[in-house]
């Protein structure tokens, strides 16, 4: 199961009135999102999924990203 970033949230259409649920997937937030994320004072928990994140990406090759 994929790691979530937030909470997952209803969203009505008004005109047809069918719910949506959509979900804040960690693989779906951009390298510039996640490194704000791991900067500013969040929760511990939610700094280390972010970490992990980034870590995952640097293995694929998908970012460059060094932590000190």
């Amino acid at each position: 199961m994929p790691i979530k970033y937030g909470k997952t949230e209803k969203r009505i259409d008004r005109q047809t009135k069918k719910v949506s649920i959509v979900h804040d997937y960690m693989k779906c937030k951009s390298n510039k999102e996640l490194l704000e994320a791991y900067n500013k004072p969040v929760k511990p928990k939610l700094r280390q999924k972010v970490k992990n994140e980034i870590v995952r990406r640097n293995k694929k090759g998908l970012a460059n990203i060094v932590f000190n």
